[in-house]
């Protein structure tokens, strides 16, 4: 009898255990399935910080065009009869017309932040700058819809009333700016005001994107010392 019950104490045992191996062993390849589509989601947001880097760049480069035409229009006011009517149309086109769309890719980032699969990474200074970027790109979007709202009516009606368009060149950027200015010898005190707030919102939109830049860099870090630490 002691043979027998040992021999069911030790076959209960064995299966207990062969169960709760199974049990972990299910546990732990599902626990790798979901990293393994977490660094997936992570390798798919590296793709798309390659391509907003660009667009930072490109974006950059444009509002910088549009602050040092506002610069031009803003010191020459009171001497535009003494300028070329080509340089007027020229820098006027750039401090008027010039501004940026950002259209950001976020579905990685929802789809990892909605199947819960963020929580799987381990560095919270990660989780709290890919949480801080996707704000970040809102308020980018903002900014830029202040310049556009800034453009409308009184200053495109300016620029449309008193420039010709000479050509249909582009310049490096793919922006037409190429006119000639046939207006008065003196812009007007409240366009040149708004102008003055046009070209602040410039530049806080590329001291802005500029911080994201290096935000950014550090993001890419560390999304690849997490993905590496798998």
């Amino acid at each position: 009898m002691k043979k027998l019950l040992f021999k069911y104490i030790l076959e209960f045992i064995v299966i207990v255990v062969g169960i709760s191996l199974s049990f972990y062993a299910e546990k732990q390849n599902a626990l790798q399935y979901k990293n393994e589509l977490k660094n997936q989601s992570l390798n798919r947001i590296l793709k798309n910080l390659e391509v907003d880097n660009q667009d930072y760049i490109f974006n950059i480069t444009a509002h910088k065009d549009a602050i040092y035409g506002a610069n031009w229009i803003i010191k020459n006011k009171d001497l535009l009869d003494q300028k070329s009517k080509d340089s007027i149309g020229y820098n006027l086109s750039r401090a008027l017309m010039i501004n940026t769309v950002f259209i950001d890719n976020q579905e990685e980032y929802r789809g990892l932040q909605n199947s819960g699969l963020i929580e799987l990474i381990e560095n919270e200074e990660l989780v709290r700058i890919l949480q801080n970027k996707y704000t970040f790109h809102t308020f980018i979007k903002y900014i830029e819809e202040l310049i556009s709202d800034n453009q409308k009516e009184h200053l495109m009606t300016f620029l449309y009333e008193n420039t010709i368009s000479k050509s249909d060149k582009a310049n490096d950027l793919g922006y037409f700016l190429d006119r000639l200015y046939t207006g008065p010898k003196k812009i007007p005190q409240h366009l040149i005001e708004r102008m003055v707030v046009k070209k602040h919102n410039h530049l806080f939109y590329v001291n802005y994107v500029k911080r994201r830049v290096r935000n950014d860099s550090v993001l890419i870090s560390l999304i690849h010392k997490e993905i590496e630490v798998q």
